[in-house]
Parts: C-alpha cells; sequence; structure tokens
C-alpha cells in the first residue's frame, strides 16, 4: 500500500542568464556530408520553391501594372 508524505521544505533553483552562462563546445560538421532526402522531402521543397517563385512573379507584376510598365 502506498502513502503520501508531504514535506514543507522549500526547493530553491538558481537561475543563470543565457549571456552569464558559459559557452557551450559547437559541434564539429566538417565530413559529415549532404543529408539524405527522400522523395517526398525533395517534392516538397521543389513545390515550395515553385511557390515562391510563382508568388515573385506576380508581385513583380503587380508592381509593373502600378507602374504602367506591363
Amino acid at each position: 500500500m502506498s502513502h503520501i508524505v508531504e514535506t514543507n521544505e522549500e526547493q530553491n533553483f538558481r537561475v543563470i542568464h543565457p549571456l552569464y552562462d558559459e559557452p557551450e563546445a559547437k559541434c564539429d560538421v566538417e565530413g559529415l556530408g549532404r543529408i539524405h532526402m527522400t522523395p517526398t522531402v525533395k517534392f516538397a521543397l521543389f513545390a515550395l520553391r515553385a511557390y515562391l517563385v510563382v508568388m515573385l512573379l506576380l508581385v513583380l507584376y503587380h508592381f509593373g501594372s502600378q507602374a504602367k510598365i506591363l
């Protein structure tokens, strides 16, 4: 049978601001090579790139039509 023990002990936590903390050692990324991407990830990145290009072209068209260049 379990029982609950109540104590009135205070817990003190020391908070250190990141500016005053010791810097962490950085990971060495030399020689890791390329990241393997699945076909789904490649398609998603291609779709995102195509979407951004289309949006950029629409913005340029809008500015061109407002300036009466097009």
